[in-house]
């Protein structure tokens, strides 16, 4: 009996050991999506902004030619090619250049913004509700008082006026001449002319060059019947922006004024 035993575990330990069973592959992790693009402009693009608001159409185009090869992977060059062209009324051109910032920077309320302005200008006032309700939310989410600017600016096309002005009172702008320009813009909307000029005053005594500031302060200077201040407002916004959509408003106003 000792012997079999014996044999028994000779033979068991002369046996190849048993192969490890394989371990199952790792499981994939998942990859974080790629970082959106900011609404930055690239470096060397200075003054950009400036030359729009004060509707030097060509010499933004010029400061934009050099980086042009950005204006499909960076929001910033995207969403300023898109309002130069809608400065040169090329409206279909400038829709496409802002929708490409809109998917470059999906969560930065400014592309769909311009973008709204855009709709305007087409008469697709549905399409523009939907883009400044985006604008808004976006803005809402991000926070902050630069975010704010926007924000106001989307209630104001939205016809949501004191919340607009309320919101721009505590908003960031761009330049600081946006903030009370973009309230005397919603007051002139709202039909309150004397605070529209009030503060549009206030506007053109901080950027003598921001041209539509003078376009709507024109406006309000005829409501409140002071046809030379007036006459003043509608020739400089002429002078500065001869081409602007609205151009041919003040021409008439000054014709029906000096006749």
């Amino acid at each position: 009996m000792g012997l079999a035993v014996l044999l028994g575990c000779l033979a068991a330990e002369a046996k190849p050991p048993k192969k490890p069973k394989p371990s199952p592959p790792p499981a994939e992790q998942p990859q974080s999506p790629p970082a959106q693009t900011e609404q930055a402009p690239p470096a060397g693009l200075d003054g950009l902004d400036e030359r729009l608001w004060h509707y030097q159409t060509d010499a933004a185009r010029g400061a934009l030619g050099r980086f042009m090869d950005q204006a499909d992977s960076n929001a910033y060059v995207a969403a300023a090619y898109g309002r130069v062209l809608e400065q040169e009324k090329k409206y279909g051109d400038a829709e496409g250049r802002l929708r490409k910032a809109t998917e470059l920077a999906p969560s930065d309320p400014a592309p769909f913004v311009y973008l709204g302005e855009v709709y305007l200008r087409q008469r697709r006032d549905g399409d523009a509700d939907n883009a400044f309700r985006k604008a808004a939310d976006l803005a809402r989410a991000k926070g902050g008082s630069e975010a704010a600017y926007y924000l106001g600016v989307a209630q104001q096309r939205l016809k949501q006026y004191d919340e607009a002005v309320s919101t721009l009172q505590g908003a960031s702008g761009p330049s600081p001449a946006l903030i009370p320009y973009q309230i005397g813009v919603t007051r002139a909307f709202q039909e309150n002319w004397t605070a529209a000029a009030e503060q549009l005053n206030r506007a053109v005594e901080m950027d003598s060059g921001l041209a539509y500031a003078y376009y709507y302060r024109g406006l309000a200077q005829e409501k409140l019947g002071r046809k030379d201040l007036l006459v003043n407002d509608m020739e400089r916004f002429l002078a500065l922006a001869p081409n602007a959509p609205e151009a041919e408003r003040a021409r008439a106003i000054l014709r029906a004024v000096r006749h």
